[in-house]
């Protein structure tokens, strides 16, 4: 059996849902009191894809370092990044996408790159039309765990497949 260490780093604005995200798919918990992560926090999950095992290592950093020169460092070696808004709140989308035109398409193109919406459970039909013609991988809910397990197995699926 093969086995394959891989650096996802989660990006996106405060409050977005990025550690609930990890901790829904790392531990299968969801906790709705907001707790801000400081710096950068890191977790590790192994997932069995084929015959490779895949150890993911997630960085989880914090939203306000966006747009900093400072992060920019911690997306060394990534080799996924998850750009994580709110459903609910547009403007994180903006940020994010403004994230991924300015730095992940140029410094890190060689990295798997995929949109998460997140509290989709929250989002409203408004809230959902704005994003209809968006280039949205994935709808989440931190919350119900709808859709966390399937984007990190993909993320991983794609490794294995592409052996990067």
């Amino acid at each position: 059996m093969k086995s394959i260490t891989k650096k996802i780093v989660l990006l996106g604005n405060e409050g977005v849902g990025k550690t609930s995200l990890v901790k829904r798919f790392v531990h299968s918990i969801f906790n709705d009191q907001y707790l801000s992560t400081i710096g950068i926090k890191i977790s590790k999950k192994t997932i069995q894809i084929e015959d490779t095992e895949v150890n993911l290592m997630l960085w989880d950093i914090a939203g306000n370092m966006m747009s900093k020169t400072l992060y920019q460092n911690y997306l060394k070696g990534a080799h996924g990044v998850f750009l994580v808004c709110d459903g609910t709140r547009p403007e994180t989308y903006e940020a994010v996408i403004q994230e991924k035109d300015m730095h992940i398409n140029v410094d890190f193109k060689e990295s798997i790159a995929y949109l998460i919406v997140n509290k989709s459970d929250l989002m409203t039909e408004i809230d959902k039309n704005k994003l209809e013609s968006s280039k949205v991988d994935f709808y989440t809910s931190a919350k119900t765990g709808d859709n966390v397990e399937f984007a990190f197995q993909r993320m991983a699926e794609n490794f294995v497949d592409t052996n990067t």
